[in-house]
């Protein structure tokens, strides 16, 4: 009987706090609703699939934290983070600022990366597809004849340039 009273309780709680936030008053009263009670709620029959419910609206940081886990939830986070920092790089070139693009290529190629203007963010792909044409043996093991790192460095750094020139195209500044 007292656990009925109280999930009653509890949930005509949440019905008008809800309400109340919704209300003109509230938003009118300019009040920070950030660190409000947190309700995340999971669908799906396995354990598993109800994991992977959380991840598409998770923050930044739950899905930084969880990239690191094994198995289907790991990698469903780490590619949340991927599209989250590839947005970020992608805003941040749309501002005219270069840098964590940059840092991206700097890692992928493991070379230094300089990036001074809009002319010369424009001329990346250019810039790649030529040190692509570049390569001894067009990039692949004269032995196995699998690609190089170089490669397949260049080819993800040049996907990477493509994907944020469009997504920052699409964006509004």
């Amino acid at each position: 009987m007292v656990r009925v009273v109280f999930a009653a309780l509890i949930h005509s709680l949440e019905i008008y706090m809800n309400n109340l936030m919704l209300s003109p008053e509230f938003a009118e009263a300019g009040l920070d609703v950030s660190l409000s009670p947190a309700k995340i709620v999971v669908n799906g029959k396995t354990s598993t699939d109800k994991k992977l419910s959380v991840l598409p609206g998770a923050s930044f940081a739950a899905q930084a934290y969880l990239s690191q886990s094994k198995g289907k939830v790991g990698k469903a986070a780490r590619e949340g983070v991927a599209l989250n920092g590839l947005a970020a790089i992608a805003h941040a070139a749309r501002r005219g600022n270069y840098k964590p693009l940059a840092e991206a290529l700097a890692a992928t190629l493991g070379e230094s990366v300089f990036i001074t203007s809009r002319a010369t963010f424009q001329a990346l792909p250019d810039m790649l597809s030529a040190k692509l044409q570049d390569l001894r043996n067009g990039g692949y093991s004269a032995k196995s004849g699998k690609p190089t790192g170089a490669r397949t460095a260049l080819q993800t750094s040049l996907a990477l340039v493509q994907a944020v020139t469009e997504a920052a195209d699409k964006m509004e500044v």
